[in-house]
């Protein structure tokens, strides 16, 4: 009896460290998940691809019409300029960049773990949601966000030097060179007759629900509400980054849905000393540009009586986009990407507007948020990948392997071994410190 276990116990040993020592080669081989659990057999539609060929080589910056203008006075010519670059041969192909024939385009990989991680269709991740009254008067309730980031030839080599060894990220490598560029489409659940100004906004069927069934997949339409981008330009006052947000317009002329969208807000600074009582008091910033005229602006500054919407995009009137938290700021959560993320990534409430300033920093390029921390250069996405990562590997070396959590359109029963070749992070997600909703 007792060699009888003993046996049993080195036959586990060695199917959990065959279990580990394949995953690793798997990722030897360059070969990141795409989502991370299995789509209905019957789906017959677009399935999303990780654009993950990333360049070996530095590429050099491409020609930058952005570079010619001067964010400061023509900040609404910038961001047009970066979301024409953006758009051009991505449009067209409905965002499938391996498509794109003008430039190639990339995904930051493990963005694919837990039930909020990427959906099946287009590779959606679940973003901070829009509370009630955020984004219309006629908002009486709380909507869902998601969204997909891209990074260019530029950006693509700095994830693919950070994750060269996919096992075992290299953070010293988060360094994004001069002329990098990413954007990021962000879609909301909130429909047209809450919002009106989403009226004609593009739609995507997306799996958020995890639903299951083809037809409750293609009943789930999510519609364009903002676009992030975010532009290494050594000329910003913050860590060499311009931050920019758009916001959908139905107001806006122009020959494509895609194209109705409003620059709303860019900031090259976080405006260092500006708390909000300064701002209450009269003062405004001045490393932050947002668009007085548009929807969510105009409707926050004179909302109708009763109504209490977040009287700002961003804390003191800095920029930030209608999805993001109000009590922060584009650059302030994105200057808290880190290893390891001691800081949350917006000001806890209970803090001082003395205290909260230290979030309103102008970090020096390379500076980490802490200084006991490595900086990953403002990239929240390569943070959210290494701490899936590690909560994997975690997981597999003090749970013995992946715990089996079934779904309604999964297999009855699936091996440990099976489960973790085809889908490797089927399991109960938690709280990231690196979630753009610390809330949730």
């Amino acid at each position: 009896m007792f060699f009888e276990k003993i046996k049993k116990c080195l036959l586990t040993v060695a199917i959990l460290l065959f279990i580990q020592l394949l995953f690793v080669n798997e990722l030897l081989a360059g070969t990141f998940p795409d989502v991370g659990y299995i789509p209905p057999s019957d789906w017959s539609g677009s399935k999303f691809v990780l654009s993950q060929d990333y360049p070996l080589q530095n590429p050099g910056a491409e020609d930058a019409p952005w570079m010619k203008i001067d964010f400061r006075t023509s900040p609404r010519e910038y961001l047009m300029a970066v979301l024409n670059y953006s758009y051009e041969g991505s449009l067209e192909n409905d965002f499938v960049v391996q498509k794109n024939p003008v430039r190639k385009w990339f995904h930051a990989p493990w963005l694919h773990w837990g039930s909020n991680g990427r959906e099946f269709v287009h590779g959606l991740t679940r973003e901070r949601s829009s509370r009630a009254f955020e984004l219309s008067p006629q908002q009486s309730q709380q909507y869902r966000n998601y969204a997909i980031g891209f990074f260019n030839s530029v950006g693509g080599f700095t994830l693919g030097q950070v994750w060269s060894k996919p096992d075992k990220p290299d953070v010293e490598k988060a360094r994004f060179p001069e002329g990098t560029i990413s954007y990021k489409l962000l879609f909301t659940t909130a429909p047209v007759s809450v919002v009106p100004y989403l009226d004609g906004s593009p739609e995507w069927v997306a799996d958020i629900d995890r639903g299951g069934n083809v037809d409750t997949i293609q009943a789930n339409k999510v519609r364009l509400l903002q676009i992030d981008v975010a532009v290494r330009d050594g000329r910003s006052e913050a860590g060499g980054w311009v931050f920019g947000t758009f916001q959908y317009d139905s107001s806006v002329q122009a020959d494509s849905p895609w194209k109705r969208v409003r620059p709303l807000t860019l900031m090259w600074g976080n405006d260092p000393g500006l708390t909000q009582s300064m701002y209450d008091a009269g003062q405004r910033p001045k490393e932050s540009w947002i668009d007085s005229d548009a929807p969510v602006v105009r409707y926050r500054s004179n909302p109708p009586i009763g109504i209490n919407p977040p009287k700002t995009l961003g804390w003191a009137g800095r920029g930030n986009g209608p999805v993001d938290n109000p009590v922060s700021s584009c650059l302030s959560c994105h200057s808290t990407a880190q290893i390891p993320a001691s800081s949350p990534m917006i000001p806890p409430a209970t803090l001082s507007d003395d205290l909260k300033l230290r979030w309103f920093r102008n970090l020096a390029m390379g500076e980490a948020f802490d200084p006991s921390a490595k900086t990953l250069d403002f990239s929240l996405q390569l943070g959210v990948g290494i701490q899936n990562l590690q909560e994997f590997r975690n997981l597999v070396e003090n749970q013995g392997g992946v715990r089996i959590i079934e779904e309604s359109r999964s297999r009855i029963f699936v091996s440990p071994l099976e489960r973790l070749r085809e889908n490797r992070n089927n399991l109960p997600i938690k709280q990231y410190r690196f979630s753009r909703d610390p809330e949730e």
